[in-house]
């Protein structure tokens, strides 16, 4: 019985996407703070994380559309 349980927690865990896209966003914003670092710009991180949010949301909703 505990594997059956074991099996079901595995499963929903490889189905969740949460771990790999914060992983994903915060491989962006490290980015942009070196390509901002490197250019001598000084744009706010507060924009950067602003805009990759905006980009995560619009790629879900464009996701969830697609998939019901």
């Amino acid at each position: 019985m505990a594997k059956k349980q074991t099996a079901k927690k595995v499963a929903a865990l490889a189905n969740d996407t949460t771990p790999v896209v914060a992983a994903t966003l915060a491989g962006v914003i490290y980015q942009a703070r070196l390509l901002n670092r490197q250019a001598k710009l000084n744009i706010p991180e507060a924009e950067v994380i602003s805009d990759v949010v905006q980009i995560w949301r619009t790629v879900r909703d464009a996701l969830a559309d697609a998939g019901g």
